[in-house]
């Protein structure tokens, strides 16, 4: 590593590869430092070629080895898109009138089945609509029943059009006859 390197590196260059240091993203940068997110990745690249590596991380890592911090940082921010895994909980059968029903009519099931159980019992079976609605997500549907709607959509369009073009067509015959 060497020291004139990092000497050379602005402050808000500084700032922007502390932060990546902290595994914050681009957009994240930012907000916290007020700059569009192209100048924090014209910001983040200036230092990378100054520095001399081709990874944000790697640049963020040498200029916290230059300020004192050894220790690469655990993840602050766990990704959005990876769901923290909870400890199984379980509900037990109720108890009705002092009396317990039978395990295997009822049975203890985790929370999260639960909770998955009355979602999926909302919605109705058979037909489902191209929408996030009845605790559904829109990714719910299968490529086969993504096309039937798209299918669908196309031929209702169609349709309308047909109509509308028959009702211009009655209307001109209308006039025609008036005149």
């Amino acid at each position: 590593m060497n020291p004139d390197r990092i000497e050379r590196l602005t402050d808000k260059q500084r700032q922007c590869l502390r932060l990546v240091y902290a595994h914050k993203e681009t957009k994240e940068i930012a907000r916290i430092l007020g700059l569009s997110p192209d100048g924090v990745t014209q910001r983040i690249k200036a230092a990378m070629r100054t520095l001399g590596v081709d990874k944000r991380r790697d640049a963020a890592l040498m200029l916290a080895e230059a300020e004192g911090l050894t220790a690469y940082p655990r993840q602050v921010d766990p990704s959005r898109d990876i769901a923290s895994v909870p400890e199984p909980a379980t509900i037990a059968p109720s108890i009705e009138g002092g009396r317990q029903y039978e395990a295997s009519s009822v049975g203890a099931m985790r929370e999260e089945q639960a909770v998955f159980e009355t979602a999926t019992s909302l919605r109705p079976r058979g037909f489902q609509l191209p929408l996030p609605i009845w605790g559904g997500r829109p990714s719910d549907l299968g490529s086969l029943l993504r096309l039937g709607w798209i299918f669908a959509v196309m031929l209702l369009i169609a349709l309308t059009f047909g109509i509308f073009l028959t009702g211009v067509e009655a209307l001109s015959r209308l006039g025609r006859a008036a005149g």
